[in-house]
């Protein structure tokens, strides 16, 4: 299949979903500044530059061919349970902490040394620590892609809100409670 009949298909598809607003594929510069950007978030660190921030998810998308922006409106879960939307890790990798998803809390209350922080973020106090923790944002598997033709490996990434905030003024929707998304994906 043609790449413009690819991304032709995927924008459709995208679009068909209930509360997107827009779809927007990322041209050389706009891709430039994206990641420039992110790399500056990165570089602050997260918890006011008290600890290192990698949002590998970023990355693994800007690594495909195609790359686009989804522009959704507020309450709209496009993006499906996953168990691995934020993590603290140590230098082995060891999860010392994590978001946790609807359906995922009952069961980390009964772990012992699992000390909440908040209503969805859980440290887990029987891990030896391995070097200086740092938060991971990985990757997220995008379903919606899956049963398009000539689409492979299609994989979607939570951006900062400093990018939020860029590609919301971009796309004409600095002044909505609107929330971006990242996918990419190889033909």
């Amino acid at each position: 299949m043609e790449r413009n009949a690819i991304r032709s298909a995927v924008r459709g598809k995208i679009l068909a979903l209930r509360g997107i607003e827009a779809v927007e594929y990322l041209d050389q510069e706009f891709r430039q500044e994206l990641e420039r950007r992110e790399r500056e978030v990165e570089g602050n660190g997260a918890v006011g530059g008290l600890m290192a921030f990698v949002n590998t998810g970023v990355w693994d998308v800007l690594s495909r061919q195609e790359v686009f922006v989804i522009v959704a409106q507020p309450q709209v879960e496009i993006l499906y349970p996953q168990d691995h939307l934020v993590h603290m890790v140590d230098q082995r990798g060891q999860v010392i902490g994590e978001y946790l998803p609807e359906g995922k809390r009952e069961g980390v209350e009964l772990r012992e040394n699992a000390y909440l922080l908040s209503d969805d973020f859980v440290l887990y106090g029987d891990v030896d620590i391995v070097g200086e923790p740092y938060f991971l944002l990985p990757p997220m598997s995008f379903p919606p892609l899956d049963e398009v033709p000539g689409v492979r490996r299609a994989v979607g990434a939570s951006i900062s809100t400093v990018s939020d905030d860029f590609v919301r003024n971009r796309l004409g929707y600095a002044d909505t409670k609107c929330w971006t998304h990242l996918v990419g994906y190889d033909i």
